[in-house]
């Protein structure tokens, strides 16, 4: 990626992961994501291990099988697989604040011997190529400037019949009114996005690039509880953060995580994007 664009990413998580880890995540399962909800969910915590579980379901996670998360955050989704598992799991972020989290608490939890943490750019790991079984990518793919570029690295890094899953968000929406427009880009300052990709021009990607058993689910209703909530808190907080920046106690950067909070909530309910889910086959 681009070394302005990956600077953004690594101050905005820099600048935010206190947030994520005590206002939305917790020492239990160290994540950094919507999670997916349903009817026998009872929070917060049990919706994000529900992802956890969904996307290794999906990829059909053996033990002893080599598995990428490209865009591990602090280790949660890499290290609850080795925990439940048994795989070999490579994390990798351009963040290195997450990779030094993230080897502290795969220690603590005592998965040091199956995970692996290391700083690298997911568009170009330099990693070998047919390194692993499985890849996911939970709500990371939508840092690449380049989606396309992304996928070439997954696919090249896949064994053959290996299998990839991506969960994020997608835009199905054209020609955006003025409205829509304002949330898209407060969002994308807000979450250092490059852009989101299309619903349909991802699953091309994917097609063009050589995946096969290619399918894709529209899954909003699996994270629109946390969407709510999200949104609800964040119009909490950011007159506080407004305040808090202004006696230069936080950044700028999270007060503009707050505005993007907001924005994922309309963007969703007006139907501007979905929360998309990819599974591919080398």
């Amino acid at each position: 990626m681009n070394e302005d664009v990956n600077a953004k990413i690594e101050k905005y998580y820099d600048d935010s992961t206190f947030f994520y880890r005590y206002l939305w995540g917790n020492k239990k399962n160290l994540a950094m994501h919507f999670g997916f909800w349903d009817k026998d969910t009872k929070n917060l915590n049990d919706s994000l291990i529900n992802e956890n579980r969904y996307v290794a379901k999906a990829l059909e996670i053996k033990k002893g099988e080599k598995v990428l998360d490209a865009g591990c955050g602090v280790g949660g989704t890499a290290i609850w697989i080795a925990e439940n598992y048994g795989s070999d799991v490579t994390g990798i972020t351009i963040t290195g604040k997450h990779i030094s989290l993230a080897k502290k608490y795969a220690k603590e939890r005592e998965v040091s011997d199956l995970t692996k943490f290391e700083q690298r750019d997911f568009c170009d790991t330099g990693l070998p190529s047919e390194s692993f079984d499985k890849i996911y990518s939970i709500e990371s793919a939508c840092h690449a400037i380049d989606k396309k570029v992304f996928l070439k690295e997954m696919f090249r890094l896949l064994k053959k019949s290996g299998k990839l899953t991506v969960c994020d968000g997608f835009l199905v929406k054209e020609n955006l009114t003025k409205k829509e427009t304002k949330y898209y880009n407060d969002l994308c300052v807000g979450w250092a996005l490059p852009n989101l990709s299309s619903y349909t021009k991802f699953e091309s990607d994917l097609d063009e690039l050589g995946f096969r058993n290619i399918k894709s689910q529209v899954a909003t209703e699996k994270v629109i509880k946390s969407s709510d909530d999200m949104y609800k808190s964040s119009k909490f907080i950011h007159p506080v953060l407004v305040l808090l920046e202004k006696m230069r106690l936080t950044s700028k950067t999270n007060v503009l995580a707050e505005v993007a909070c907001q924005a994922q909530y309309h963007i969703f309910k007006d139907k501007t994007a979905v929360y998309g889910i990819f599974t591919a086959e080398k």
